[in-house]
Parts: structure tokens; C-alpha cells; sequence
């Protein structure tokens, strides 16, 4: 017989990093990961589940702590999290009774849950009665073609194919510049007051979206690389905003785009059009940005020449806040 139950984190700590060292992969250090997660989050502790048989811990879940605006009014959210189950209890059973007991637990204390569950652990999560919001892809802007063209058109004639599209892609580019007149580029050092002002002036165009203060910002992204980019007012006040981190995949330098968020769409239309030359100065070959939610966002994404590439991964959620267009969701989001 399986129990799920919540446990204290700090009493359950060497269990819960050893069922993460044994299932899951985990970037840096174990007690780094749980400090970070589960101790230090701006809005809050978060909350642990273990699942035991026969006396013994065999399976673990947790959940992180975010604060999300709904319409104006300030949301209490679950990010499920680090579903860890060991090989001889995959069963699917053992997991379907720790996500329920998860489940049941958080609809007392919050608003809405969340959560990007694996391909393989969706099917337990519906068992368990979780609600699938929709796919998140990542959207990709293509700008220098040659390594995307080699593979089809061959050594001697991608060269000229490639200079060919990539003028195309640059004149699209340098057209969108004109969405952004009125801004001018920054690159903050760090997330500052002036974002807390700009999350104080955003709309209301995306109803379901996680609080970004300075503070969260610091947090979310302590543990990366990145470079911040924003788009500034004539008065000085940020309008946009955009959190990028470059990498190397395949020998192919490419930016990947964190978050990104404006004050309204008209300002996110104007921080795609002049993000995309700004990136493409760096030397990358694409951008990419993971995004799930609005429809809004999505054309203006197509707009800027981003297309859906690459397996999608299933969100989950709980409550009622089940319309896919009233959210608005980011690699921010994640609990990594």
C-alpha cells in the first residue's frame, strides 16, 4: 500500500536530494537546488510531498511558491515540481497516489496550480486529474540561414542561398525597425527599480501572468548567464524588457530568449523589432523563446518571422483558469 503525505523540508532534505540524485537530472549541486527552490523564493516557502510503502520513502514531489495577477487581483500559485519516483515503483499507480495527495493539499491553500511534467509523467498526471492547458513550444528566429540550409541544398551551393536569405531576413528586420520609434535600447546591469515601475504600469491584455518585480527577477535568474535587454521611454521609463542567455548547441552559437514582457503589445511588438538586429549583432545563427498563452503574442511572434520548431512540452493545471488565451507563459515560469 502507498501513502503520500507533505513532509518538512529541512527534516526531509537528505531524503528528498537523494531521490532526486537517483531520478532525476539536476543542474549544480542538490542542497543548492533545494536552498534556492524550496527555502529562498521571494513569495514564499515551498512545500514538499513524500510517497512510503512498507516503511519505506520511495517517491517525492514538490511544489514552489508563486505570486500571479489575475485581472488585477493577486493570485496564490503552486509550480508542481520534481516528481521523482524510483525505478522499482514506476508502476504508474505509486505516482497517480503522490499526485493526488498533491493535488488535494494545494487546493486548500492556493488559487491555481501549474506545471511542465515531463512527456513521460503526463499520461500519470491526467490519471491523477490534472488539467492539460495546452503545448509550450519554442519559437525560432532564423538569422543566418547557411547551417539550416547545408543539409538540404549541399556544400557548393548553400554559400549563395545563404547570402540570398539572409538579406531577405535582414530588409524584413530593418522594416520592423519602424514598430519601434519612440523607444530607445538599453542594456540595465540589473534588475532595478525600474522594472517595479514598469510591472506597476503594465495592462491587461494577459490575464494569467507571474508577478515580475526586481526582486523575483533577481532570484528567478541568479543562477544564470544572461544579459538583460530593455527598450526606454523618452522620459527614461523601461516600456520592455527581454532576459537572454547565449549558448552553443551542435557547434551552432544561438540566444535564447528567458522572458520577455512589455507593458502592453504595442510594446512588445516594438522590443521583437529591435531585439532581433541587437541579437543578430551578437553572431548567433537563431533566437529562440519558449511561449505559451496569449494568441495576441503568438501572431506577433509570426509577425517577426519566429516559427514553431522542436517537441512541445504539455503544461498542466489545477483550478479553474483553464482558458489557454488568458495566460501567459515563459521559460520564467519553470522551475529551473
Amino acid at each position: 500500500m502507498y501513502v503520500a503525505r507533505s513532509a518538512n523540508i529541512e527534516e526531509s532534505k537528505q531524503l528528498l536530494m537523494k531521490l532526486w540524485a537517483d531520478n532525476l537530472p539536476v543542474d549544480g549541486g542538490l542542497e543548492e537546488k533545494l536552498r534556492w527552490f524550496y527555502c529562498d523564493g521571494p513569495h514564499g516557502a515551498g512545500r514538499a510531498f513524500v510517497l512510503n510503502t512498507g516503511g519505506e520513502t520511495v517517491g517525492c514531489a514538490g511544489v514552489g511558491v508563486r505570486r500571479m495577477q489575475h485581472h488585477g487581483r493577486e493570485l496564490k500559485a503552486a509550480l508542481f515540481a520534481d516528481l521523482a519516483v524510483d525505478r522499482a515503483h514506476r508502476s504508474g499507480l505509486p505516482a497517480v497516489v503522490l499526485l493526488r495527495q498533491v493535488r488535494s493539499d494545494i487546493a486548500r491553500e492556493f488559487d491555481v496550480g501549474y506545471g511542465f511534467p515531463t512527456n513521460k509523467a503526463i499520461a500519470v498526471y491526467r490519471r491523477a486529474g490534472y488539467a492539460e492547458l495546452g503545448s509550450m513550444f519554442r519559437y525560432v528566429r532564423v538569422l543566418r540561414s547557411e547551417q539550416y540550409l547545408r543539409p538540404k541544398l549541399g556544400r557548393w551551393v548553400t554559400p549563395p542561398a545563404a547570402m540570398i536569405a539572409d538579406l531577405a531576413l535582414a530588409a524584413v528586420a530593418h522594416a520592423h525597425r519602424l514598430r519601434s520609434r519612440g523607444f530607445s535600447v538599453v542594456w540595465p546591469e540589473a534588475f532595478d527599480e525600474r522594472f517595479d515601475a514598469m510591472w506597476e504600469r503594465r495592462g491587461r491584455e494577459y490575464a494569467v501572468q507571474c508577478e515580475r518585480t526586481s526582486e523575483f527577477l533577481r532570484w528567478r535568474f541568479e543562477r544564470d548567464r544572461y544579459r538583460i535587454m530593455a527598450l526606454a521611454r523618452g522620459n527614461g521609463e523601461l516600456a520592455a524588457y527581454a532576459v537572454l542567455r547565449s549558448r552553443t548547441t551542435d557547434d551552432d552559437p544561438v540566444v535564447d530568449i528567458m522572458d520577455l514582457f512589455g507593458a502592453g503589445e504595442r510594446e512588445l511588438d516594438a522590443m521583437l523589432a529591435s531585439l532581433i538586429p541587437a541579437v543578430r549583432a551578437m553572431g548567433p545563427s537563431s533566437i529562440g523563446f519558449r511561449f505559451l498563452g496569449n494568441r495576441g503574442v503568438v501572431r506577433l511572434l509570426a509577425q517577426h518571422g519566429f516559427a514553431k520548431r522542436s517537441e512541445p512540452r504539455a503544461v498542466v493545471v489545477t483550478g479553474e483558469l483553464r482558458d489557454l488565451d488568458s495566460w501567459y507563459l515563459t521559460d520564467l515560469d519553470e522551475d529551473t
